[in-house]
């Protein structure tokens, strides 16, 4: 779901993701000062190399975030750590755009972030942590894809096409998203609990 350099989007919509994710990191940031960095590494690196397994699919193609389960284990923290890995995606691997970077960030670190509120809003329950986990997974991936899906569209007739074929493609991968996290978050819940425990609160 990355956005790259030279798609047709509103400089406006642009610049306004730019605001909005300097507001954001701002925010975000003391939530990451007083979470665990072993936590923080393991859930972004999860984050960047989940974004590399892509399967194409004719002229695109898709793959998986995991920012459901980026929310569950960091809570606010998975803003920053979204925004480092689409950093590091972008300097080493190419993937989205400099231009782009603010706007990408905004649509998937607004899906972990509401991943991890619908998580964390019952705390610090673990019996139903995979059923909650599995319902944040969908909650973030269809927040992820619904915003995505609306810049593609900012940019008119042009990408019409292309974004409601992309949202169509990438909707089963939200639903697998949901079945992989819930069954993590089980693993976890039974043979190490504490990192479901509230971290930073989102």
């Amino acid at each position: 779901m990355h956005i790259t350099d030279g798609t047709p989007i509103p400089p406006a919509l642009l610049v306004g993701a730019g605001c909005a994710a300097a507001a954001l990191t701002a925010w975000t940031l003391p939530a990451l000062g007083r979470a665990s960095p072993a936590r923080v590494a393991g859930a972004t690196s999860v984050f960047f190399v989940a974004s590399q397994l892509a399967f194409p699919i004719g002229f695109t193609s898709v793959h998986l975030s995991f920012l459901g389960l980026t929310g569950v284990l960091l809570g606010r923290a998975a803003w920053p750590a979204v925004l480092v890995g689409l950093f590091l995606q972008r300097a080493l691997l190419g993937h989205g755009g400099w231009t782009t970077l603010p706007l990408n960030c905004c649509t998937m670190g607004l899906g972990a972030l509401v991943a991890a509120l619908v998580f964390h809003v019952r705390r610090p329950d673990v019996r139903g942590a995979p059923l909650r986990a599995g319902l944040a997974a969908f909650a973030g991936g269809a927040v992820a894809l619904g915003l995505y899906g609306a810049a593609l569209l900012s940019a008119g007739d042009a990408l019409e096409q292309v974004a409601w074929v992309c949202l169509v493609l990438h909707a089963p991968v939200v639903i697998v998203e949901l079945l992989v996290t819930a069954q993590a978050v089980a693993y976890l819940a039974r043979v190490q609990p504490e990192l479901l425990a509230p971290g930073p609160p989102p």
